[in-house]
């Protein structure tokens, strides 16, 4: 390789650092070498379309979108960034990228599912149970799944031959996958343990109107799992929160209900992370004596989930003859992202009235916020987000 080519390769690695450092991404350069690829093989990307591709957070994005256009990579326009014509050229002649088809498959977008033909029809019935449920409460690590999400998982694991004669328990079902279980109509027993008690009242009332085969209770996961519930199941899903120690304490619970068998699968939702707190992820589920069977990237799908691009990964763990749990007893220290990383959001109202949400404030969440209204004036209408804290 000549001395020009060895130069202008550090010179675009020094660019694409440098635009990472200063947007703060933990990705590191390869992320934004991705986020440029993605908008020259799109042509034009909005922010949450592009975070939801790249699988980023989108004030992440918008982060990272700000010094692409300091650097003149790209132009904001109506429907969201492109590449100004430096920033082609940095793509095709620096980055050396060219191919613009997107392989992922159309049919199963990514998944490897192709649904039948009663998908729509139950997609609309769930459709319908999902709206009886209340508003998410963020202090939980509460972000709805979109029904799309429920069923998928539900065929995903009928598919793997985890439904049918199996007793099924979701650790958390704010997302209500154990209503799109039901919804297939086949043999199964499913159980919910969730904190929430508006939640498993409205699944219960649900499945009793329906006769479907679940059955709710309200627990707390920093308790052991009850008795009755010990070593009692074939499969377990769940969506924890998205913290390390939630991760160990739910991941711990999961294995106390799991029957003491190899083989038995635990479907786990969880966000792209940085290479390396995906490390950290990766070694926790290890620790716990667990096998990565598979991951599937972009599986889940949310409304109101921005700090993970409205989106996560499904990963499905298998247990070992080296299983065990770590957290065996009552767990009183912090899981929750709002406890252990704490943020203030300034919000401004259509009066221009300043309001303060956070887990430390009088109003917790923006759909808190949207609920009650402006403390101010009163208004439920066009909130704007004006900042972001830390609160030390």
């Amino acid at each position: 390789m000549n001395k020009k080519k060895i130069n202008q390769i550090n010179n675009t690695s020094e660019i694409l650092e440098e635009i990472a450092i200063k947007s703060k991404l933990k990705e590191g350069k390869e992320a934004v070498r991705k986020i440029l690829r993605e908008i020259y093989r799109c042509g034009t990307l909005g922010t949450k379309t592009l975070a939801r591709m790249i699988q980023l957070p989108i004030p992440t994005i918008a982060a990272v979108r700000k010094e692409l256009e300091n650097a003149g990579l790209i132009d904001r326009v109506k429907k969201g960034a492109i590449l100004t014509e430096y920033g082609v050229r940095f793509v095709t002649k620096e980055l050396e990228i060219s191919y613009l088809n997107d392989l992922v498959c159309k049919t199963c977008d990514g998944t490897k599912l192709e649904l039948p033909q009663e998908f729509d029809d139950l997609i609309l019935k769930l459709k319908s149970f999902t709206e009886l449920r209340p508003t998410p409460n963020t202090s939980l690590d509460q972000a709805f799944g979109k029904p799309v999400t429920a069923l998928r998982r539900a065929y995903l694991m009928l598919q793997n031959d985890d439904v049918e004669g199996r007793n099924i328990l979701l650790l958390g079902d704010d997302d209500f996958t154990s209503i799109a279980l039901a919804l297939l109509n086949v043999k199964t027993n499913i159980v919910v343990l969730d904190i929430d008690s508006r939640l498993t009242d409205t699944i219960s009332n649900i499945s009793e109107k329906n006769k479907y085969p679940v059955k709710c209770f309200v627990h707390d996961l920093r308790k052991p799992v009850n008795t009755e519930f010990t070593n009692k199941f074939d499969t377990i899903l769940t969506d924890p929160p998205y913290t390390i120690p939630g991760l160990r304490l739910f991941l711990s619970r999961a294995i106390q209900a799991l029957k003491r068998e190899d083989g038995r699968k635990i479907y786990l939702a969880y966000p792209h992370r940085a290479p390396n707190e995906l490390l950290e992820v990766q070694q926790e589920i290890l620790k716990h004596g667990l096998a990565i069977e598979e991951i599937i990237p972009g599986f889940n799908l949310y409304e109101g989930a921005e700090m993970h691009g409205n989106i996560t990964s499904l990963l499905i763990l298998i247990t070992t003859s080296e299983t065990k749990t770590i957290i065996s007893g009552e767990y009183n220290d912090l899981i929750y992202t709002g406890e252990l990383s704490p943020t203030i959001r300034t919000y401004r109202c259509k009066n221009k009235h300043l309001i303060k949400i956070g887990s430390s404030e009088d109003i917790k969440s923006i759909e808190q916020l949207k609920e009650v209204g402006c403390p101010i004036c009163g208004s439920k209408i066009s909130f704007s987000r004006v900042g972001t804290t830390k609160n030390e």
